[in-house]
């Protein structure tokens, strides 16, 4: 059993999740090789622990602050920088160029075989976000006002404030609740 929360229901911004809070983060999924594998596999996408996963890890990094730049100014209705829209083009189109279609039940989906590197996760990561870009819904993006993970909200009503109810929303209701309570 591993603390990976995956809470952004879209894999480009469970990706931009992997450090545990910004500005300062303290925990980092993309430090080493080793919590590479695992934040992989526990988002159901296992990498192969090869010896190229630590070369690749810069480039995961630099994706990973990338998707950041471009959906935390979309969840405040605002427009991502164009050169990071370029960066995610750049990895997608890389991906397409590298994978194939392939049958999945009624329609297709790309697909790069075996083995699965970190290279190929970025391939996907960058796929679903040019998916999330051109088919959105872009107005349900969330911003957590205490740890800045990213979140597509997809409650019925579209009011989700947070990026979990058990760690961000309590914290901050007790934390309010104190406040109220607490002599001025």
């Amino acid at each position: 059993m591993t603390d990976v929360e995956l809470v952004g229901n879209a894999l480009c911004l469970d990706f931009a999740n992997t450090v545990n809070a910004r500005p300062v983060a303290q925990r980092d999924w993309l430090a080493t090789p080793e919590e590479a594998v695992i934040w992989a596999r526990a988002a159901g996408h296992p990498v192969d622990d090869d010896p190229s996963l630590r070369f690749t890890l810069p480039v995961a990094r630099d994706l990973r602050e990338t998707v950041f730049r471009v959906f935390q100014p979309l969840a405040h209705g605002e427009r991502p920088s164009p050169d990071d829209l370029d960066s995610i083009h750049a990895v997608h189109a890389e991906g397409v160029a590298c994978g194939r279609f392939v049958e999945d039940g009624a329609t297709f989906r790309l697909s790069w075989g075996e083995p699965q590197t970190l290279r190929v996760l970025l391939w996907e990561v960058a796929a679903s976000a040019v998916g999330l870009l051109t088919h959105g819904p872009l107005n349900r993006l969330g911003d957590c006002p205490s740890c800045h993970w990213l979140f597509l909200d997809t409650s019925k009503n579209g009011r989700r404030r947070w990026c979990s109810m058990a760690t961000c929303g309590s914290r901050d209701k007790a934390r309010r609740y104190y406040e109220s309570r607490s002599p001025s």
